[in-house]
């Protein structure tokens, strides 16, 4: 799994999280590591988490999910996910999820969604 972290100025006060391939038991703690600590960054107001390049998603994918967006709403900080596959996206409907972490069809409506 592959994570790339943008906090630009271009996106304001928004990060953006862009994930690639696999995310499971083996590639969950990467995510944990590199996003967490993103839950109490000054100055960034809401996170955006980018599955264009997701190709799978376990459970134990979606619980790191739950984790980050419930970290990010103690901290006063909104969650949107964007750009889900079929098969991604028909994993969080069948979990619920969608129900949970608002889903986005694409970045434009994720960053309207954080602000």
């Amino acid at each position: 799994m592959e994570i790339v972290i943008n906090t630009s100025p271009d996106n304001g006060s928004i990060s953006v999280i862009e994930v690639e391939g696999r995310m499971d038991a083996l590639s969950v703690g990467e995510f944990e590591e590199k996003v967490i600590p993103l839950c109490s960054v000054e100055g960034i107001s809401g996170y955006i988490i980018d599955f264009a390049k997701l190709v799978y998603i376990s459970s134990a994918g979606l619980r790191a999910i739950l984790k980050v967006a419930k970290l990010c709403k103690e901290q006063g900080r909104k969650v949107a996910i964007c750009n889900l596959s079929p098969d991604v996206h028909e994993v969080f409907k069948i979990s619920g999820f969608d129900l949970i972490i608002t889903v986005c069809d694409n970045l434009d409506s994720a960053k309207s969604a954080v602000i």
